[in-house]
């Protein structure tokens, strides 16, 4: 089942999707009271300009800045050294004002666009990344639409205002938990034969599915379904009491805030066909982020 709305994959929609998303992080800060951004959000450890300050400090590394030193030791929310890379950016900024913040981030879109619009740019022009690293640049994209779009979420749920659910970077953020899917469940054990599916409902809305074969030395392999294959009866789940199957159908709010691991499984609104605790066992292991 394609998603719909489509995730962008050129150059040019990556381009505009990260452009809408950091928009909107932007405008979202210009209707913020000061008092607003000490409020606590569902991100461990973060205050809402802590989001601010992470989105800034990211956008002003891949422009060329650099990862600032700051004093991050006694952090629980820290677990390794990705995470340690990242929250120096955001310890760096916890003394400024949130207006001063936003306006950073407005001069960042601003010189970000400007890099990008650069026409010798390609997807696969190697670029800075996080970390010390490089990464392709539609690879990089990805990663931003993705990232910020997740960050806008959850300034919205912390001020209430929820929104944003139909856009490319939400789109893109589906895509990424449709990719990840059979890798995720792997954790989760499951008889042969046994197919469980996920049901983005809307905004945008999506399908995937994995259904599990075993050799017979027990090894289980995970099967993707609805790829438009047919290979071996693996294009479409099958429901009947020899091939039991799950379906688990979530909204995409829903989905996304799971998959972010920003709502336990317990506080998550989904629906169940079939077995209810395989569900509960494959939303446990459906997280994407580190």
């Amino acid at each position: 089942m394609p998603i719909h709305p489509a995730p962008p994959h050129d150059l040019s929609g990556l381009v505009e999707g990260y452009r809408q998303t950091l928009q909107a992080v932007i405008d979202l800060g210009h209707g913020c009271h000061p008092e607003d951004f000490a409020r606590p959000t569902t991100c461990p450890g973060w205050s809402l300009l802590d989001h601010f300050s992470h989105i800034a400090a990211v956008e002003h590394y891949l422009d060329g800045g650099e990862n600032p030193e700051a004093d991050i030791d006694g952090l629980e929310h820290v677990r390794h050294e990705f995470g340690g890379w990242m929250e120096r950016g955001v310890a760096a900024r916890r003394g400024l004002a949130g207006s001063v913040v936003v306006a950073e981030l407005e001069t960042l879109l601003h010189n970000r666009l400007a890099t990008l619009a650069d026409p010798e740019l390609t997807l696969e022009t190697e670029v800075r990344a996080p970390a010390d690293s490089t990464r392709r640049l539609g690879s990089l994209l990805r990663l931003r639409l993705q990232d910020i779009w997740v960050h806008e979420q959850d300034i919205r749920e912390a001020l209430h205002r929820m929104g944003d659910l139909d856009t490319p970077a939400a789109a893109s953020f589906v895509d990424g938990v449709v990719r990840s899917f059979p890798r995720l469940v792997e954790q989760v054990p499951m008889a042969d034969g046994q197919t469980v599916i996920l049901e983005s409902t809307g905004p945008v809305t999506a399908r995937t599915g994995v259904r599990v074969s075993h050799d017979e030395a027990g090894a289980a392999t995970y099967h993707q379904l609805f790829t438009g294959e047919s290979e071996s009866g693996m294009g479409e789940a099958v429901h009947s009491e020899d091939d039991p199957s799950t379906t688990i159908s979530l909204s995409t709010e829903a989905l996304t805030r799971r998959a972010a691991g920003r709502r336990p499984t317990h506080a998550t609104a989904y629906s169940v066909v079939g077995d209810e605790e395989l569900a509960e066992r494959v939303l446990e292991a459906l997280v994407l982020t580190p």
